[in-house]
């Protein structure tokens, strides 16, 4: 059959390959790809490693290793497709259709004759679901929906397809637009599911059911898929990252820790193998924080090296433009500086970003760093108001900039943006004196705030405006509406130390 035949095959070729690319990549999970095609033999285990890689969501290692496919098998259609299906992140609302279709040219001008080169009709119809999904015409949210059609399809013809059934289940995570839909959550669940139960080893599977069930209500059916997940890739740093998505959810805080420590040991690991410093920052480091500081432990080490190592780039970055690679890191930064001053009150000095860095490279960041000098100063009227005044100002830029570099994108963080600056008003209100409007306004702000879609992580909004809320009400003395409120911000970040020590406050 196809898959034990392929399995085979790209085992064999796996252990027959010269030592040095395969050590570099063993431990992704590519000895789990069975995908059948038609290739050269030196081409398949580039391909099955960027396969194991795009299901990893390690992107940029993923165009490397199909890249090389190409080169070692010029008219290989699949390795086109897989580089040009890295141009799609489908869970991060991203996606370059431009870099996507420069792939997908270098294998023919044009749609038609690209799928002349299709070696048989099940790369023509894996060929064809790309094409869809930057070819047609329409709004990306379109396009997601027609891509997802057409994998629909493959998967209905060959149901033991595992790639096909992984592949449609992350298609259809990725038309939940505007945040998690949990209905269609569990389709994806529903359509992934089977495949567990066959291939219980299958990256992509694991990954997009972790994915699929990373919310506190279904967290525990994700624990199954947690358990494996870090073991198939032990060097992708993406997945020893994801199985704290489950563990976050479940307010397993010592797990959530070991997870991020690994996921940013393996980064550092390559990041020095390749000739770069080690960081402190980026997103694993962010989860990593949150966890220590939800234990009570000390997370300051971290975060000091993660706005020292940001604040030396900043300058280098001012003193030199072309310095830039990319990597400025501000966002992250100033994301762990503000739970380090939310959630344990040790508060640094902001990043001094100047004004001459772009406004879609570093608003975001400023925005936060506004974001969390509101907080820190929320019962100083006039720093609270200038802090709120500093997100309008910046929210409308950044959106404005990120939305001319592309139309198609909407930032990630733009609704809870919304969110933060109704609850910075009812804030303002408060320290201003007008307590009564200010509290009916907070807790209309947290309201709206609950009734987002779920998130996983660490809180969007820094500090939930329920958790503000009861702090307030139990200074008044309102133990009873406290509690509620505390019970409230539990639901959005379940497992939070400063809620379940307001909670316990409240009913004592």
């Amino acid at each position: 059959m196809r898959f034990q035949r392929l399995l085979a095959t790209g085992l064999g070729l796996i252990l027959a390959l010269s030592g040095a690319t395969v050590a570099a990549e063993e431990g992704v999970g590519a000895e789990h790809m069975v995908m059948d095609v038609s290739s050269a033999d030196v081409a398949q285990e580039p391909f099955l490693r960027g396969l194991a890689l795009l299901h990893n969501f390690e992107y940029a290692r993923a165009a490397v290793a199909f890249r090389e496919a190409q080169i070692a098998d010029p008219s290989f259609v699949m390795a086109y497709w897989g580089e040009a299906m890295t141009h799609n992140h489908p869970l991060w609302a991203q996606q370059d259709r431009d870099a996507a279709m420069e792939v997908l040219v270098k294998l023919g001008a044009t749609r038609e004759e690209r799928a002349t080169k299709a070696r048989t009709p099940y790369e023509a119809q894996w060929l064809n679901a790309a094409e869809t999904l930057y070819s047609v015409e329409g709004s990306k949210e379109q396009r997601d929906f027609a891509y997802l059609a057409e994998m629909r399809k493959i998967l209905v013809s060959d149901p033991g397809d595992i790639d096909a059934r992984a592949f449609t289940g992350l298609a259809i995570l990725g038309t939940s637009h505007g945040g998690r839909q949990i209905p269609l959550y569990m389709e994806a669940a529903g359509v992934l599911e089977p495949g567990f139960m066959t291939h219980e080893m299958h990256p992509g599977v694991l990954h997009y059911l972790i994915h699929s069930y990373d919310d506190p209500v279904h967290a525990p059916l994700g624990k199954r898929m947690a358990e494996r997940y870090a073991t198939v890739a032990p060097n992708a740093g993406h997945a020893q990252h994801m199985v704290s998505h489950i563990f976050h959810a479940l307010a397993d805080w010592e797990a959530s820790e070991a997870a991020n420590i690994n996921a940013a040991a393996t980064v550092n690991r390559q990041r020095v193998a390749r000739g770069d410093p080690k960081t402190s920052c980026g997103h694993y480091n962010e989860w990593l924080v949150y966890a220590l500081l939800q234990q009570g432990k000390d997370a300051s080490a971290i975060v000091r090296s993660c706005h020292a190592q940001t604040a030396g780039r900043i300058e280098r970055l001012a003193a030199d433009p072309e310095s830039n690679d990319g990597r400025l890191g501000a966002w992250s930064a100033a994301r762990v500086v503000n739970f380090l001053g939310v959630d344990a009150g040790e508060w640094l000095e902001p990043l001094a970003i100047s004004e001459s860095l772009s406004i879609e490279s570093t608003g975001a960041a400023r925005f936060m760093q506004a974001h969390g000098m509101l907080l820190r100063h929320r019962d100083h009227a006039s720093k609270a108001r200038s802090a709120l005044a500093a997100m309008l100002s910046l929210r409308q830029a950044t959106l404005a900039a990120m939305r001319q570099a592309n139309p198609e994108t909407e930032p990630s963080y733009s609704d809870w943006g919304t969110r933060a600056i109704e609850r910075g008003e009812a804030l303002v209100l408060i320290a201003s004196g007008e307590r009564e409007k200010g509290l009916a306004m907070l807790e209309e702000a947290a309201a709206a705030e609950l009734a987002m879609p779920v998130v996983f992580g660490p809180p969007a909004i820094l500090k939930p405006s329920f958790e503000i809320l009861g702090e307030e009400l139990l200074a008044d003395d309102r133990k009873e509406d406290a509690a509620e409120a505390f019970r409230k911000s539990l639901e959005l970040a379940p497992g939070r130390r400063i809620s379940l020590d307001g909670l316990r406050q409240a009913t004592s």
